[in-house]
């Protein structure tokens, strides 16, 4: 795995980025995220939940079967087409920041390698919300070169839950861009 670089721009988030440099991110539906290849795959156990619920949301999945406390192991997936074209690195390089300043961050790992060919970045690590520990995976990807779309899939589950689901959010991680490879 290759070590995580510094973030380039200044500590910006994402969302920062992205006014800054005057971007929208107009959001994608399910069916065009599938034509461009990116899906969540749904393990056994999970289910999609209603879209309708999570505006600007392409794909959420849940575990109904683990609530705890209220909380349900989900899955976000968020693809949308960016106004302009960036330079992916530049964009990629504040993903990190955003997970950094979750409350209670502990970073497991973090990766800049290509995924699915694509430029990308990966985090995973521990924080704190509303009373819970939770677990995070965060994979960030730009797709495309003349029309670019940004793809985020964050999965989080209950810290204590890490050992039970590790095979689950590695399926859902690694089947991202299924349709690219």
């Amino acid at each position: 795995m290759v070590e995580a670089e510094a973030n380039a721009t200044g500590d910006m988030t994402v969302a920062q980025y992205l006014s800054v440099n005057e971007i929208e991110v107009i959001p994608s539906d399910h069916d065009r995220a599938s034509a461009l290849g990116v899906h969540a795959p749904i393990p056994a156990g999970w289910q999609a939940a209603p879209i309708e619920q999570f505006p600007g949301a392409t794909d959420v999945l849940v575990e109904p079967g683990l609530v705890q406390n209220g909380f349900a192991p989900n899955a976000v997936l968020l693809v949308g087409r960016l106004s302009s074209t960036v330079d992916p690195r530049s964009l990629l390089n504040c993903c990190f920041t955003d997970a950094r300043l979750l409350p209670g961050w502990s970073e497991g790992d973090a990766d800049v390698e290509n995924f699915g060919g694509w430029p990308s970045r990966f985090i995973r690590g521990t924080f704190e919300a509303e009373q819970l520990a939770l677990a995070v995976t965060t994979r960030y990807v730009v797709i495309g070169t003349d029309e670019q779309h940004l793809v985020q899939l964050t999965v989080t589950i209950l810290a204590d839950q890490m050992d039970r689901l590790a095979f689950d959010v590695a399926a859902i991680n690694d089947g991202l861009l299924g349709g690219i490879f």
